[in-house]
């Protein structure tokens, strides 16, 4: 597995970066580097930025392995340097920075250190902690998925083997998230930060999106990136558990205004679904079944659904079989 690939597959937050290309003699990045297995390739410097990806500089790699570039930048961002699409190493990189680079030009993403540039060395550490967990992980997948395939449809031993591959398998999670957590905690004001933030579930680690929300946007204060990370996370603290639940406020199916702040007191599922969704109208008659088991202790659905179609909302309706209550409840987002 390429750690390269796997972790610029994760949301845009990881990799983009708004950066300024004016330039200016005081803010030109010099990068310098030095390849094994080269044959005089070119080699592209690219910003990722969240319009496009925009080139930076071009430099052709001598017989030696060597290059050299010049770049102007103005704030810190993520950039990709490589020899071809398949082919390269991912940078945070600073104004005014002085970085050298060496690796095997074959497998640039692989093999490549980094000089010159705090943020890349700790992107580099953080690249090569994942990988192997990664790694471990998807051996303990191969050795199940290899069973499955001798298993023969036998339901026990199936079960069996997926037991027992269960506790290792949600050991290495728990290991890597521990040292996730940590080293967010420990470079709070990293943008390598912000790739290691992009693996943990915001819902089991919100404190960690904090600590990383106040170190960069005390550092960074006028980042285009930071400032859609911090109301990022604004939005996640006010759906935090413990937290009061925001209001929603829609029309029911005869167009009365009802509100959830209406239901406060009660013990109140909210369920968004749509008439176009299998799974939601599959799941309906659960949710009636369990409010006519507990409606009689406080407990209350608010049923949200995102049709755009009134008619097919309300045929829906009828023909899952709501009951009253329930039905003056269902909402439409329209």
């Amino acid at each position: 597995m390429k750690i390269q690939n796997t972790l610029l597959m994760l949301p845009f937050a990881l990799i983009f970066a708004c950066t300024d290309t004016d330039a200016s003699s005081n803010t030109d990045l010099e990068l310098k580097g030095k390849l094994r297995n080269a044959h005089g390739e070119n080699i592209y410097l690219e910003q990722l930025s969240p319009e496009a990806v925009k080139p930076i500089d071009t430099a052709q790699i001598s017989e030696s392995g060597e290059f050299t570039m010049t770049a102007p930048i103005t704030e810190t961002g993520f950039y990709r340097l490589k020899i071809s699409d398949k082919n390269f190493a991912t940078l945070i990189l600073d104004a005014g920075q002085h970085v050298t680079i060496s690796g095997d030009a074959q497998d640039l993403g692989n093999t490549y250190k980094v000089e010159g540039s705090p943020d890349s060395e700790l992107f580099w550490e953080l690249n090569k902690r994942s990988a192997d967990n990664f790694r471990q992980r998807d051996s303990l997948q191969k050795v199940f998925q290899a069973f499955m395939n001798t298993a023969k449809m036998d339901s026990a031993r199936v079960d069996s083997m997926s037991k027992a591959l269960e506790k290792p398998y949600t050991k290495l999670i728990n290991e890597h998230n521990k040292y996730l957590q940590t080293f967010i905690e420990s470079h709070s004001s990293s943008f390598a930060s912000l790739a290691a933030i992009q693996q943990l579930p915001a819902e089991d680690y919100l404190e960690t999106y904090i600590k990383l929300d106040e170190g960069l946007y005390k550092k960074y204060p006028t980042s285009g990136y930071i400032k859609s990370f911090h109301e990022s996370v604004s939005s996640q603290k006010k759906l935090a558990i413990g937290t009061p639940a925001p209001e929603i406020t829609m029309k029911t199916t005869d167009d009365k205004t009802l509100s959830l702040s209406s239901l406060k007191g009660k013990v109140v599922l909210v369920d968004f679904w749509a008439s176009w969704c299998g799974p939601c109208r599959a799941e309906n008659p659960n949710v009636v079944k369990a409010y006519n088991k507990y409606k009689s202790k406080g407990f209350d659905i608010f049923s949200v659904s995102l049709d755009k179609d009134k008619d097919k909302w309300i045929a829906a309706i009828a023909k899952d079989i709501y009951v009253e209550k329930i039905l003056r409840k269902n909402l439409r987002k329209y």
